[in-house]
């Protein structure tokens, strides 16, 4: 079975293609082929996990100029050329789209080529692509039942989840925490802004940091910058209180040892992000982006929030004063800390992966995508 994979830009639509590519190769012997668009994340990221990469040229049109709108469309033309000639070259059975620019150019083509194409949307609002397309795919993969109500009603809708890797799972406290130099016997504090970083959020940690470090003796902090922050943290943290309990970084790799190491997550609202917090059944404090289209972000924290998984704080109201009486109020109570964990895990989804891959796999052995209006509309939990 051959299986065509798509979606790029940042680690939220990137990570859940790894994750259900991981499945379909130990549970189906699927061959792969991501097609990723050239210089971006992915493709640094996905030859890492022994899958062939293809690239194809495109950009994003949102928020652009007129002249640059221009430009985009003819890349975008460009693109699903591109992406149709290596789709007849590789002969996939199905294509999954996981969002971002990329995904629209392949997936067209997909269509295009009759191959039947399979989307995975992350956030609870969908974004235009996604909305666009859906109808004419095999189906749409959405992480809840509150995602129904805002694909068109000739879409098939199947609620899997968000994918995450097992090892997100899998690994242990004692694992995590000796894979990072930390120690597993400490709480241990996770700030993380996203694939890409945030500046508000890292500095917010900064400036907490005395008062989370007065109010929990023994803590240990895992902060994770991003990699256009790093080198500023790094100078502040310097110039501030003895920083030993402080680990630096400015990317992590291996995110499920720093969620296995971790009591409580600070970080971004992203899809993926809220994915694994709950998979590992993590309280949280959430800052959610304002700068993301759609606001999804919002959606993503309040979501949790309601469920009384997280705390959130909009970035309008955050400073190091908030985020020090979040997460203070948090990991000084006990009682509190642990009905968190409890909620956020009653939300998780770990097998979600195998759900997205069973979804592919049957579209696979369809033969062909359902014209619109064949779909259901129900969706499946």
């Amino acid at each position: 079975m051959r299986i065509a994979l798509t979606g790029g830009g940042t680690g939220g639509h990137i990570y859940p293609a790894l994750a259900v590519a991981r499945v379909l190769q130990e549970e189906y012997r699927a061959r792969l082929l991501y097609v990723g668009s050239r210089g971006s994340m992915e493709a640094d990221l996905v030859p890492r996990e022994g899958i062939a990469f293809r690239a194809i040229t495109v950009s994003g049109l949102r928020g652009k100029s007129p002249a640059q709108v221009v430009l985009g469309t003819g890349r975008a033309m460009l693109a699903v050329g591109q992406a149709l000639a290596i789709l007849r070259e590789f002969r996939p059975h199905t294509v999954l789209g996981t969002g971002g620019y990329v995904t629209g150019p392949v997936v067209l083509a997909a269509l295009l080529c009759r191959t039947p194409a399979v989307l995975q949307e992350q956030n609870v609002v969908p974004g235009a692509t996604n909305r666009w397309l859906s109808p004419f795919c095999h189906a749409v993969c959405v992480p809840y039942a509150a995602c129904l109500v805002h694909f068109p009603s000739r879409a098939r809708l199947v609620v899997t989840g968000n994918p995450v890797r097992p090892q997100v799972v899998a690994r242990t406290r004692e694992e995590g925490c000796r894979s990072l130099g930390l120690d597993p016997r400490r709480p241990t504090l996770l700030v993380l802004g996203g694939s890409r970083g945030a500046r508000r959020v890292v500095q917010a940690a900064l400036d907490a940091l005395p008062a989370i470090r007065e109010a929990q003796p023994g803590i240990q902090v895992l902060l994770i910058t991003g990699r256009d922050y790093y080198q500023e943290a790094r100078t502040r943290l310097a110039d501030m209180v003895p920083s030993g309990d402080v680990r630096l970084e400015p990317y992590v790799y291996n995110m499920e040892d720093a969620l296995a190491a971790a009591d409580l997550v600070v970080g971004r609202a992203g899809a993926m992000t809220v994915a694994e917090v709950t998979a590992r059944g993590l309280p949280a404090v959430l800052i959610p982006s304002p700068n993301v289209v759609g606001r999804h972000q919002d959606y993503n924290a309040r979501q949790l929030e309601k469920e009384g998984a997280a705390r959130v704080i909009p970035e309008e109201r955050l400073d190091g004063q908030a985020l020090a009486a979040a997460v203070n109020g948090i990991l000084g109570d006990a009682s509190l800390r642990e009905a968190m964990a409890g909620n956020s895990r009653r939300l998780g989804k770990p097998d979600a992966a195998r759900r997205v891959a069973e979804v592919v796999v049957g579209a696979a052995r369809s033969g062909r995508p359902p014209g619109p209006g064949t779909g259901d509309a129900g969706g499946a939990g």
